[in-house]
């Protein structure tokens, strides 16, 4: 038995061997009788036995890319998850994420073949309705294999539900992920797993390439062949944005719909009865696909709508603002280095201004919040920031580049002074000077902690001019101000832009005290 793949120098992946016929027929099976518990715990033991023995270490089986794929459907097909008892949903679940994390972790990305668990672009996923409604009534054998390498095994996650058949692309599971951040709350507490794992997969899949050595590099991403496969469609950049910003709004709604069908239903249950189990022909169908079993559910999610704005002002919440963070840092790492395959670092981050520019004031202060916690890197956060912000401001501005004389997008206490901090913002939106206020507010903070901003006659005197000029210019609609919903928000962005004034007024003078001191 020969080894198919070493750990790339500087990893600590362990090397793998093809599975055996015998064990994968074993998982197979588990997984074709619907024992998915026996299947995620054979699973599990084939990539962690001996894995916290020191030194050497033998080989391990890989396991099958197809059996992966059904491992990370666990996550989050509604079948296993807010359509099963609530005793399996929290078991299964938490095994199949175990097993992912762990296969991660141990196996990597390159040995693990994620790239072929996690296609989009299988066979079954470009067959025609007549294939697909074929695979469907299937009898289930698994003596064989279709065409692109998996086994014909019963239930919905390997038919029906395969992610790859009710799914566009990688894009529109990110959308419909964030929508449900707004929208239904009840299926985000599972999508938010299962994106949070595939973004970590997408950042391990880049950078063992990258460390690899071989020649195509990250050309061969799996990132890149997500965002490869999004080109086929017309404005497929803003689309691939449109989906980190995908809000819950009926436009979003429609451009990213549930991935699998009735997916936001959940059982009804009648005088506290257990559903009944199934009869082998529901689960050869995939349960409750067939009539009797889609009346077993109900629609839980009114009760969600209700608690839930129309236009959320946080976007999902912090949990959802952070893997946004994490999307546009891996569109940013793409745009960087491989434009010729996405686009260029401008095209991307005009795209983002035009979905963050229209957020509510709460939402957009935790997108662009220069903390540590934040997921946007150094690097794109200093640039995105500055494009966000140019637009919002007068043409009497100074522009970096006339500062500095050079096309380049560096951030200096120079320009922050002269082009930044004294001005408002273009127009007299409360809501605009407060975002003025506040990405300057972030640009500060950013300078002070990486030790190159200090306190100067010139610094005290842009921060008050900002402050003031911005105050001054935001004006409320009278006939608003004590009616209605939108005068409620214009008060709401003018005490924003006010508590902005009073943190860079405080950040000034933390500034000059440690200088002081």
């Amino acid at each position: 038995m020969s080894i198919i793949e070493a750990s790339p120098q500087g990893t600590s992946y362990r090397p793998v061997v093809p599975i055996n016929h015998d064990v994968r027929q074993e998982v197979t099976i588990y997984f074709d009788e619907e024992l998915c518990n026996g299947a995620i715990t054979l699973l599990t033991d084939l990539i962690t036995t001996g894995a916290s023995s020191p030194g050497p270490q033998n080989p391990i089986y890989a396991p099958a890319p197809f059996h992966i794929e059904l491992a990370s459907a666990l996550l989050i097909h509604p079948r296993h998850t807010n359509q099963a008892p609530a005793h399996d949903r929290i078991e299964l679940a938490s095994q199949a994420i175990t097993f992912l994390r762990n296969l991660l972790a141990i196996v990597g990305p390159l040995n693990a073949n994620l790239a072929e668990a996690f296609s989009f672009s299988g066979q079954s996923n470009r067959s025609s309705r007549r294939s697909r409604n074929a695979l469907e009534l299937d009898d289930g054998s698994s003596s064989s294999e279709n065409e692109d390498g998996s086994e014909k095994i019963r239930g919905v996650i390997a038919n029906r539900g395969r992610i790859r058949n009710c799914a566009k692309d990688f894009w529109h599971m990110v959308g419909w992920a964030f929508n449900c951040s707004v929208r239904y709350p009840k299926r985000w507490k599972y999508w938010k797993v299962w994106l949070d794992f595939m973004l970590d997969v997408l950042d391990a899949d880049w950078n063992e390439r990258q460390s690899s050595g071989l020649d195509s590099g990250v050309q061969n991403s799996l990132l890149v062949k997500y965002l490869s496969e999004a080109n086929g469609r017309s404005s497929a950049m803003k689309r691939v944005v449109r989906a980190a910003f995908a809000d819950g709004s009926v436009e979003s709604l429609r451009e990213f719909p549930e991935v699998f069908t009735n997916e936001t239903k959940e059982l009804k249950i009648h005088n506290g009865q257990k559903r009944k189990r199934e009869t082998p022909i529901e689960r050869k169908f995939g349960g409750y696909q067939d009539e009797e079993a889609e009346s077993e559910l109900t629609d839980q999610t009114s009760q969600d709508e209700d608690c839930i704005p129309e236009n959320d002002p946080w976007l999902g919440g912090p949990e959802s603002v952070t893997l946004r963070q994490r999307v546009i840092t891996l569109l940013s790492r793409v745009a960087d280095a491989q434009p010729e395959h996405f686009c260029d670092c401008k095209s991307l981050y005009d795209a983002v201004f035009s979905s963050i520019k229209p957020l509510p004031l709460p939402a957009f202060s935790l997108l662009l919040s220069s903390s540590r916690s934040s997921h946007l890197v150094l690097e794109a956060y200093v640039s995105l920031t500055q494009v966000i912000l140019l637009p919002l401001l007068p043409s009497s501005a100074p522009r970096p580049h006339e500062i500095s004389n050079e096309d380049r997008d560096d951030l200096t206490q120079d320009v922050l002074e002269r082009c930044y901090l004294p001005f408002p913002a273009l127009t007299s939106y409360a809501s605009d000077n407060a975002k003025v206020s506040i990405l300057v507010e972030n640009l500060m903070r950013l300078l002070f902690r990486e030790g190159v901003l200090c306190h100067t006659p010139t610094l005290d005197a842009a921060v008050k001019a900002g402050i003031v000029a911005r105050e001054n210019k935001s004006k409320v609609d009278k006939r608003k101000k004590d009616n209605g919903v939108k005068g409620k928000e214009e008060q709401n962005d003018l005490l924003h832009l006010k508590a902005s004034g009073q943190r860079l007024k405080s950040l000034l003078s933390w500034i000059e005290e440690h200088d002081s001191t």
